[in-house]
């Protein structure tokens, strides 16, 4: 029975040499999934800003802007 001794040595060594193959850090050359861009839903009606009433005027969002702009710049600037 000296062919079975060989087969049993043969395979007490592939045993270990396949679990090793397991372990190693190489991935298989696969593309990565493709994966579409996330879609982002309308928002509801309620959630929406309503328009401007009719008496309010461009000049007056922009003066408001303004206005913004220099108490930003006085909160950020060093005294």
């Amino acid at each position: 029975m000296p062919g079975n001794k060989n087969t049993l040595q043969l395979l007490a060594l592939m045993v270990p040499m396949m679990l090793a193959n397991g372990c190693t850090t190489m991935l298989p050359a696969m593309p990565p999934p493709r994966a579409s861009a996330p879609q982002i839903p309308p928002l509801p009606p309620e959630a929406r800003q309503p328009p401007a009433p009719p008496w309010c005027s461009p000049t007056c969002s922009h003066g408001l802007m303004l206005e913004r702009e220099s108490w930003r710049k006085r909160m950020t600037e060093p005294e």
